[in-house]
């Protein structure tokens, strides 16, 4: 394959793959989604994570270098990667915890049929945003020779901007959280030349947020108005005898008129 059809081919598997996170709220993979645990709601997600797996895969053989270039690799030392990683989940998880009380006043705990789908999008989501934004564009930005912390933000600022796009009414607060996401990563992929620390720091963080800010124990319950027929009581209707004649509106028998023998 000629070189310059190969470096179209991953820009354009690059865009594809982004264009792909944007589009994760639909699928269910994005921030503060309901993962009941239905199969049926497990099906798009499913797909979503496979989609991005084939194009990772395509993006990876189609780089001349993935691994020198891009860091697409767990880390030279995993013993040490490991080891930031837990540390970097930790410290998500005091942060998951302390924002869970200065935001909401308290912990907002899933239902226990939400787990599974909270584990899966933990970790599948937190593997798509390092392979694409630590891996690849992480990777680029600093082939451009930029310093690193230059990179590392540009790179973190990239992947906010995607995270606010999908996080509907949590937007902000989100993007705060996906911009310290991305700036810690980042650090750690220079750091350990790999994204397995920044992979298992992300996905126990995505995790933790999962689990004391439950998304669908924040949305408000929707406020009812009471309808006109529940409040008005309804009045029977009563049928003059035969006897009577009717009489008009303003006499004191309500329109029966006077009484008067048969």
């Amino acid at each position: 394959m000629a070189e310059p059809i190969q470096l179209v081919l991953f820009v354009g598997f690059v865009g594809l793959m982004f264009l792909l996170r944007l589009d994760a709220r639909r699928f269910g993979a994005a921030e503060w989604d309901d993962q009941s645990g239905g199969w049926r709601e497990a099906a798009p997600r499913l797909t979503w994570y496979a989609a991005g797996l084939a194009l990772g895969l395509l993006v990876f053989a189609l780089h001349p270098q993935p691994v020198a270039d891009l860091n697409l690799s767990l880390a030279p030392d995993r013993g040490e990667a490991l080891l930031w990683g837990v540390l970097y989940g930790i410290g998500g998880i005091v942060a998951a915890f302390a924002l869970a009380f200065i935001r909401f006043g308290g912990l907002h705990l899933p239902r226990p049929g939400r787990y599974p789908g909270g584990i899966v999008t933990a970790i599948g989501t937190a593997f798509f945003d390092e392979f694409l934004f630590r891996g690849v564009l992480l990777g680029l930005l600093l082939s451009l020779d930029l310093p690193n912390w230059l990179g590392v933000v540009v790179a973190a600022v990239i992947y906010a901007g995607a995270v606010r796009a999908v996080a509907g009414s949590q937007g902000w607060f989100m993007v705060l959280v996906a911009l310290a996401i991305g700036l810690v990563g980042g650090f750690l992929v220079v750091a350990t030349l790999g994204i397995a620390a920044a992979l298992v720091g992300h996905a126990i963080t995505r995790f933790a947020l999962f689990l004391t800010m439950d998304p669908t124990s924040l949305q408000p319950k929707p406020v009812v108005a009471p309808s006109m027929a529940a409040t008005v009581t309804p009045q029977p209707y009563v049928i003059p005898p035969r006897r009577y004649p009717p009489g008009n509106d303003d006499d004191d028998r309500g329109g029966f008129g006077p009484v008067r023998p048969a």
